[in-house]
Parts: structure tokens; C-alpha cells; sequence
């Protein structure tokens, strides 16, 4: 009996959000939602960007990377960025989950939220 309470105990006290890490695809995805969030409706107004391939940097915390890479405006000039997204919550297919930490549009600082990575 106090197996099955020490279990339940552990089970109930576990964080949801370290259950299953999200997959590096939707990783990036919510990366590239915040950048594209960001030049769009940001000063620049631009309507469309195309990205590149992207980079995952892990980062020490739990739930929290790094995704760094590419993308071309529709003016068709090259962009580079980097993004700190963070995992908040247990459905990591919802935006709603992440969190923008950092970002940075071609080396200038465009958001940051939290300590130094």
C-alpha cells in the first residue's frame, strides 16, 4: 500500500511539461512563428518571408533552446535570427505553450524577456 501511495505521490507531483519533449521540428515551427509574428507586424510591415534551414541549440534549462537561422523578405533580402523559446505549459503543438524569450533580426536585439542565455 504505501508503494502504490509513494507512486501516486511521484506521479501527481511530476512536472507535465517534461513528460514528452516536443519534437526539434516543432521546435523550430514555434521559432519561426514568433520571427515571422515579429518582421511581419513589427516596423519593417513586411507580408511575406521564406525561411531557411534552422539551427537547435538545447539550452541548460529545462524546456528552453535556442533556434538560430535564416529567412529572405519579400523584398528578397537575407535576414538572420536568432530565437530563445521557452516550453510553459504540457500541449507543445499549442502556441499558446511557448513562450518568445530572445530574439534577434540580423545581429540587433528585438526582444529580450529573460537572463542571459
Amino acid at each position: 500500500m504505501r508503494r502504490i501511495a509513494a507512486l501516486l505521490t511521484f506521479l501527481m507531483s511530476a512536472s507535465p511539461a517534461a513528460a514528452d519533449p516536443p519534437l526539434p521540428s516543432v521546435i523550430i515551427a514555434m521559432a519561426r512563428h514568433f520571427v515571422q509574428e515579429s518582421f511581419m507586424f513589427g516596423e519593417s510591415g513586411h507580408y511575406h518571408i521564406e525561411f531557411d534551414v534552422a539551427h537547435l541549440h538545447p539550452q541548460p534549462h529545462a524546456n528552453y533552446w535556442a533556434v538560430v537561422g535564416g529567412f529572405v523578405s519579400d523584398q528578397n533580402t537575407p535576414n538572420t535570427y536568432v530565437a530563445a523559446v521557452r516550453l510553459v505549459c504540457p500541449d507543445n503543438d499549442e502556441v499558446a505553450c511557448w513562450r518568445l524569450e530572445k530574439l534577434a533580426i540580423n545581429g540587433e536585439v528585438a526582444l529580450d524577456r529573460s537572463e542571459p542565455l
